[in-house]
């Protein structure tokens, strides 16, 4: 039951505000899954972590939702019966088929559908776990994290950043000053609240760093990683030009973040 704030309808607000647009299609991802998946090479530490908070049985089915190109679905994949990998990307997963081959990996199955189109019972079958990694582009999220608790038979685990959408000195640098937009885990802890679901919180420290190829490659990603208009572009390129350190012949964008891990039992 909601209480004095709707935190589904807040977080609607503040996310169509803050991204300008509603959630990517999967279109859009298609043209940026092959620099996705290089990305996604270069968190180890954050999976490393995330693999760390998640129990398993080997003989557990998994549902991992926004799977993208594998990240968690295929070392998950190692420890488990079977996963199945949900994204609307089709090109993230014709990517995800390729790194599983790679690590010899043959119990994933992949459903090519945003999570909004599937419900336990209906076109999906409940699993075990479900896991949803970073992967919250979705406007009502009370509707989609009802639907998570009603496919899991046994826990679910949530992991979404616990650091603001845009660092301070940024929006600063691009707006002249800075907005208080907090971070997802607040709003879905309290809207799950809301739903009488007591999960529990975990946030986690890590030092990110994300290596380009060249300045220009560092604007052209940023530009697109935060929707800006081509207005924006000359401010960015300073700031990026005074940020960016070099590490191993690239240019690398060091910063301290936090990832929040909120998960639940179906038994408690």
């Amino acid at each position: 039951m909601p209480g004095i704030v709707n935190w589904n309808d807040l977080r609607k607000f503040v996310y169509l505000s803050t991204t300008g647009v509603e959630p990517s299609s999967g279109t859009f991802w298609d043209k940026r899954a092959d620099a996705f998946n290089e990305h996604m090479a270069q968190m180890h530490a954050v999976t490393g972590l995330q693999l760390s908070g998640i129990r398993l049985r080997h003989d557990y089915t998994v549902l991992d939702i926004g799977a993208g190109t594998g990240r968690i679905a295929i070392p998950v994949a190692k420890r488990v019966k079977q996963v199945t990998a949900v994204d609307f990307s089709r090109r993230m997963l014709d990517i995800l088929k390729i790194n599983a081959l790679k690590e010899n990996v043959n119990n994933i199955s992949c459903i090519n559908e945003p999570w909004e189109a599937l419900e336990a019972g209906r076109n999906i079958s409940p699993h075990d776990v479900v896991i949803a990694s970073l992967s919250f582009n979705m406007i009502d999220l009370e509707k989609e994290l009802k639907k998570m608790d009603a496919a899991a038979r046994k826990s679910v685990y949530l992991f979404m950043s616990a650091s603001k959408w845009m660092d301070d000195e940024l929006q600063r640098t691009l707006y002249g000053s800075a907005i208080h937009t907090g971070a997802d885990h607040i709003y879905i802890f309290n809207i799950l609240y809301d739903l009488g679901i007591l999960a529990n919180v975990e946030v986690w420290s890590y030092d990110s760093m994300v290596h380009y190829s060249s300045l220009d490659d560092a604007v052209s990603k940023f530009m697109e990683l935060y929707r800006l208009p081509p207005k924006n572009e000359g401010a960015l390129r300073n700031y990026l030009r005074g940020i960016l350190t070099e590490d191993e012949n690239k240019l690398c964008f060091k910063r301290k973040r936090k990832l929040a891990m909120i998960w639940w039992t179906k038994t408690e």
